[in-house]
């Protein structure tokens, strides 16, 4: 997500809204927005309604891979700093680029928490959806 704050503006300049959506508490989603100084919403969905919709899955096996435990690891060696858990750790989660009429024009469901689309991949989709809609 660090990157798709990193490149809020330009995603902006194509006519894209991000939305964060969470499964957690507002505490966390408020520490988050804290840390990251992410300049877009974050929606909360305790029960997880849009994360079933999307077909995200849960996972404890993937979550807790070695693969995870190493970026975390590593995280904490480059001396950044984990909030704790937050909720059902088992949770996967995805990234989604949803066009002005309500269609899916990109889906990434994560196989693990550190699987995430470079924000190339995101921003060309973006490129060639504004592209399209001229």
């Amino acid at each position: 997500m660090a990157q798709v704050v990193s490149q809020h503006n330009e995603i902006e300049a194509l006519n894209t809204q991000v939305v964060a959506i969470s499964f957690g508490l507002e505490y966390w989603a408020r520490a988050w927005l804290e840390q990251t100084q992410a300049p877009f919403p974050v929606l909360l969905d305790p029960h997880r309604a849009s994360y079933r919709t999307y077909g995200l899955e849960k996972s404890f096996w993937r979550a807790w891979s070695v693969k995870s435990l190493w970026y975390y690891a590593k995280a904490v060696l480059r001396g950044e700093l984990l909030q704790g858990f937050r909720g059902e750790t088992d949770q996967l989660g995805g990234d989604f680029i949803i066009d002005n009429r309500g269609i899916i024009r990109f889906a990434y469901p994560s196989h693990d928490p550190t699987d995430r689309p470079s924000i190339e991949t995101l921003l060309t989709a973006l490129r060639q959806l504004e592209t399209t809609n001229r």
